[in-house]
Parts: C-alpha cells; sequence; structure tokens
C-alpha cells in the first residue's frame, strides 16, 4: 500500500515513534495515554469481554513496542497500532472458535512479552456504555445491538466498531484493515445491510 501524507496528528506520533527508538520510555508512555482508550474500545467491541479486552490491549501495546524498529513512519502510527489490536481480537475469537473472515497483517510485529509495558501503566477508561450515568438508558438496546454485532463476520464487525463507533473514516479504515478505502466501505454497506435484517422487528 502506497504511502499517505500524514497528518498533524500524525506527524508529531512520528515523532514520538522516532524519540523512543533512540531510548526515551517517555515517548512511548506518551502513545500510550494518547490511545489506550481507543485500542481498548475497539477491542472491546470485538471481543465483548472487559477484562480480555484489558489484556489485549495491554499486549496491543507490548507488541507495538517490540515492533517499532521496523514501523514504516511514512505511515499513520495510529492506524498501524490499530491493526495490531484488530488481529489480536480476530485471534481470541478465533481461539474461542467463532472468527470468521479475515486476518490483517501487520509488518513487524514481535511476540507479548515481559518488557515495555507494567498493568499499572494502562489504565483505559470504560468504553460509554459502562459509564454508570448511561447505563439505564440505553441498557437493553445495546444488548440488542452487541448480540447482533456478535452474528456479523469480523471483518464486517470491525468496519462497524471502527466507522460508527469510533469515528474513523473509510480511508483510515482501509490503512487499518490493509485493504483499498472502497472495499472498507463495501464491507460497512454490506454491515449496515446485516443489522437492518437481524435488527427488523426486534427494534
Amino acid at each position: 500500500m502506497a504511502e499517505v501524507r500524514l497528518s498533524l496528528d500524525g506527524i508529531q506520533d512520528a515523532r514520538l515513534v522516532k524519540a523512543c527508538r533512540a531510548g526515551d520510555e517517555r515517548a512511548f508512555e506518551a502513545l500510550v495515554l494518547k490511545y489506550q482508550d481507543q485500542v481498548f474500545n475497539v477491542v472491546y467491541r470485538m471481543v465483548g469481554d472487559r477484562q480480555e479486552a484489558m489484556d489485549l490491549a495491554q499486549e496491543t501495546f507490548i507488541k507495538a513496542f517490540q515492533g517499532l524498529d521496523s514501523f514504516n513512519q511514512g505511515m499513520p502510527f495510529r492506524a498501524w497500532l490499530l491493526r495490531i489490536g484488530t488481529n489480536s481480537a480476530i485471534d481470541l475469537l478465533r481461539r474461542r472458535g467463532r472468527a470468521r473472515d479475515v486476518r490483517i497483517d501487520a509488518e513487524g510485529v514481535g511476540e507479548p512479552a515481559a518488557r515495555g509495558l507494567s498493568p499499572g501503566e494502562f489504565e483505559p477508561r470504560a468504553p460509554a456504555s459502562e459509564i454508570p450515568e448511561n447505563v439505564s438508558l440505553a441498557r437493553e438496546t445495546a444488548e440488542v445491538v452487541t448480540k447482533a454485532l456478535e452474528m456479523l463476520p469480523d471483518n464486517y464487525k470491525a468496519v462497524v466498531v471502527l466507522h460508527h463507533m469510533e469515528g474513523l473514516s473509510y480511508s483510515e479504515i482501509g490503512r487499518v484493515l490493509g485493504v483499498p478505502r472502497n472495499t472498507a466501505k463495501t464491507w460497512g454497506r454490506r454491515a449496515r445491510g446485516l443489522l437492518c435484517d437481524t435488527l427488523e422487528g426486534v427494534m
């Protein structure tokens, strides 16, 4: 996939990655603080279990830390990081025996190891559906939608999570999933159709 022009945010991330490669541990801590909530929310929406999502999110940052030397700084760090997280979620779903469709390759990703991060350094906030003041307002609707999401193929589910819940554009999702923008958009359209069919008569 061709390199893209980085946004100001992407340029700042690239500087942090460069500093981390030079041995500045605080630079990676800054990246963790910046993206821990989003990584957690994505994997949580994919796997549906808070503790497993915590473990997967921490694993994502460990893999990212270990793969920094081979990370292509011409690509957005966030997309690369979310690709690792999405892969980790799909791997867990595969171990559960229900992963379907895609595995998203990320270059330069190592295996988890006991280096880089400790559990105390990773403290994402709960997603909105778990914040007490919001629970009573949307519990039943959220449960219905969650069950419908679980029935989607995992590539479709990833698009729904990234676009409708995390606000990524289809171009960004294409970079996360390693597919052309139009493919990501097609998956999103098909996912919406399947969700509408599943939810028809229920909501």
